[in-house]
């Protein structure tokens, strides 16, 4: 997991043999969203990532981690 400058994202990390982005939120809880491609991977990486990418990582299916 990467930590990143986010008020909502804590940290993200990505499995790209299993194309899976996981996403760790300040305000609690870490999922998993599933058949993610790396660019949208790359695009978590950058400052504030969930203002510009929130709704391309939601549109994708995704489990929620046992906290």
């Amino acid at each position: 997991m990467t930590s990143v400058t986010s008020d909502a994202v804590l940290s993200v990390g990505y499995d790209p043999a299993a194309r899976v982005l996981r996403v760790a939120f300040r305000g609690g809880g870490v999922y998993d969203y599933l058949d993610v491609d790396a660019d949208l991977f790359e695009a978590m990486l950058e400052p504030h990532p969930w203002h510009r990418v929130s709704e391309l990582v939601k549109s994708h299916r995704f489990r929620e981690l046992p906290s």
